[in-house]
């Protein structure tokens, strides 16, 4: 946590007077609503938010109350949307309210899984223990999406620099050297040629061609709206090679991490489905949870349910729900799941990666041969007349 945006040494006081339904940015001056409109459209990180929950659950468990722990994490928040949202929770709670029902006025900055959790914690009784689990679990989830933003960041900026290095050679090198063998009388090479054809065609129909992506992009955003759309694109996430096993262990990982935390946290069973299907991002695993929970509802139990899903939840998670069942303690083996399939992700994107980077070497190596080629066919071509 050292590196995150949220500090005991950062102070943002100016903050600490704005509260979400009471303050009037329309009252302000020109410039601070202006101000206010960028800060108000501001994200939370996971990190940040993991921070606030350690930092709350150590002031509580200190003894210290939950108002005066609010007011003094919102005037340390360095994020300062996020010190405004602190801030009005303090507000909130001041007056009577719950934390978890202040919390739910920022659907965008709070999932219904840490609302569920903070509900629960004020329920028995013990907020300070549950922060920490949940503490613990959102730095956990930002660990996993750190690997997975890492992982893809090689490739990316590979393909960034060979495009960059593409549009030099084709737009600049490339047609000097035409002018230059012009005056020579000597021919350029056909490979030489046909980049610069590429690189012609691409200037004079390149607007056209943006039009056109632009077009596709809209209509194809557009369908993946629908629910139809959203689907098929999941379901095509689900069949890619190499591809499936990274997205259906990261589907099995949110939906284990959840619902060890809300289990752990005494929300019931069914509830908790609920919440877990919420949170899902594919749109298979949240139809089929949202199944679930109407067959947990009439009193079937989740393992046997799992099992009619294959395609979804393999034989070890069937297993390990089932056991945690049987025993009673399927918060504990949920979180033991979602610990597996933590690591399960990241040897899949390490495989991944493994897999990718000989793929890169080659499509890098054609695209410096073809470059290269292209480059030192006219040099050759001036050898030539040059000896003549």
């Amino acid at each position: 946590m050292d590196n995150v945006n949220f500090s005991l040494t950062q102070e943002s006081e100016k903050e600490v007077n704005v509260v979400y339904g009471v303050y009037n940015s329309f009252e302000q001056p020109f410039f601070t609503r202006m101000r206010d409109f960028f800060i108000d459209r501001m994200g939370v990180s996971i990190q940040e938010k993991s921070y606030f929950f350690h930092l709350l659950a150590v002031m509580l468990d200190a003894g210290i109350p939950i108002m005066k722990s609010l007011k003094i994490l919102s005037k340390k928040t360095a994020n300062p949307r996020f010190a405004r949202i602190v801030n009005t929770l303090a507000y909130d709670v001041e007056r009577g309210k719950q934390l978890s029902q202040s919390m739910a006025k920022f659907t965008d900055v709070f999932k219904d899984s840490e609302i569920g959790v903070i509900k629960s914690g004020e329920a028995i009784g013990n907020l300070s223990l549950l922060l920490f689990k949940l503490a613990e679990q959102t730095e956990r989830a930002h660990a996993l999406f750190t690997k997975i933003r890492s992982a893809m960041i090689y490739p990316a900026t590979v393909f960034i620099a060979l495009l960059a290095s593409a549009i030099i050679v084709t737009f600049v090198v490339i047609p000097k050297m035409k002018l230059f063998l012009k005056d020579t009388g000597a021919e350029l090479p056909f490979l030489t040629d046909l980049v610069l054809m590429a690189g012609s065609f691409l200037v004079e129909f390149g607007f056209l061609l943006l039009i056109g992506f632009a077009i596709m992009a809209t209509v194809f955003s557009m369908y993946i709206a629908t629910d139809e759309g959203r689907k098929k694109l999941d379901t095509f996430f689900l069949s890619v090679p190499w591809i499936k096993d990274i997205v259906r262990k990261l589907n099995l990982t949110k939906f284990v991490q959840i619902l060890s935390l809300l289990m752990e946290a005494g929300v019931p069973i069914h509830e908790a489905i609920r919440i877990s299907s919420g949170a899902m991002n594919n749109v298979l695993y949240k139809d089929f949870l949202g199944f679930l929970k109407k067959q947990i509802e009439q009193g079937e139990k989740i393992s046997e349910n799992l099992a009619k899903a294959p395609f979804l939840f393999p034989e070890m998670v069937v297993s390990m729900i089932s056991v945690g069942e049987s025993s009673g303690h399927l918060g504990k083996i949920s979180d033991k799941l979602a610990r597996h399939y933590e690591n399960e992700v990241e040897n899949a994107l390490n495989g991944f990666t493994a897999i990718l980077e000989p793929i890169i070497i080659v499509i890098v190596g054609l695209a410096v041969g073809v470059f290269a080629l292209a480059l030192l066919g006219p040099v050759f071509s001036l050898s030539s007349v040059a000896s003549v």
